[in-house]
């Protein structure tokens, strides 16, 4: 199937591994032109390097950047533009998650930083991107965790920061629909990704398989999977969807409702 998003221009945040790169390497397979950036110059390099081997030069273009910084999140936006064009049809918003504390660990600085990082990203993305979006129309997609929807202990710090980007994102949604753009929000479960194996490294009695047993298909899902999904709604085909928050969590969210253990964060 054909989404239509050959010689289309992304910005894919924490582009440099997991559910990032490969919304970006599925982008690219559709036929887009890909910008990722990650915090680390040495990594997003290196997947840049990587994408352009499986997709040819010319087509990703990978930058340092810290999404916590204003100016940062301003150069990407101006650097995409100076390399592809003058229109921006698709912005991912992705970036790890706040920290997994106890409330009463969570100081005013935690809290600053948070919402610097995870929600002003998402904020100021949005700002630099929606001028080179409204003459054509685009998709704005933010991936947030599907833990959003189930608060736990030690969690309050990622349920109150992703809350408030779908909040952001479904008003942002009704204003920017006018311009042909869609907002919409996914909202993920477990996956095959770094982030897992920290967590694994943590806390020793777990495995990926164990993890898997939690969910209702029986595992957790491979990124792949996730970008997919991304690449959907991100298509111009997808348009009429907007303001949507969707998990894609192998069923976890609903298993919770029938009593399946709840997945560690």
């Amino acid at each position: 199937m054909d989404l239509g998003l050959t010689g289309k221009v992304a910005i894919v945040g924490g582009g440099s591994d997991g559910v990032g790169f490969a919304i970006a390497d599925r982008l690219l397979n559709e036929g887009a032109f890909v910008t990722i950036f990650g915090r680390r110059a040495e990594k997003a390099a290196a997947a840049a390097e990587e994408l352009s081997r499986r997709h040819g030069e010319g087509k990703v273009l990978g930058l340092a950047a810290d999404c916590s910084n204003a100016d940062d999140i301003g150069r990407v936006t101006a650097s995409t533009v100076a390399r592809f064009g003058e229109a921006v049809h698709v912005l991912v918003t992705n970036d790890g998650g706040p920290p997994i504390r106890p409330i009463s660990e969570l100081t005013d600085d935690v809290w600053v930083t948070a919402f610097e990082r995870h929600f002003y990203y998402v904020v100021r993305s949005v700002r630099a991107t929606l001028p080179y979006m409204t003459t054509e129309g685009g998709s704005i997609l933010n991936v947030v965790s599907a833990v959003v929807q189930r608060p736990a202990v030690n969690m309050a710090a990622p349920v109150t920061v992703w809350s408030a980007v779908i909040g952001y994102a479904q008003t942002l949604a009704l204003e920017v629909g006018r311009h042909n753009i869609s907002v919409n929000t996914l909202m993920a479960g477990l996956f095959d990704i770094q982030l897992v194996d920290k967590m694994i490294d943590r806390q020793p009695e777990l495995s990926k398989d164990r993890l898997g047993n939690r969910v209702p298909l029986g595992r957790i899902g491979d990124p792949r999977e996730f970008a997919n999904m991304a690449a959907t709604l991100v298509s111009p085909n997808s348009r009429f969807v907007t303001g949507s928050v969707t998990p894609v969590d192998g069923g976890a969210l609903i298993g919770a409702a029938f009593g399946t253990p709840s997945p560690p964060a």
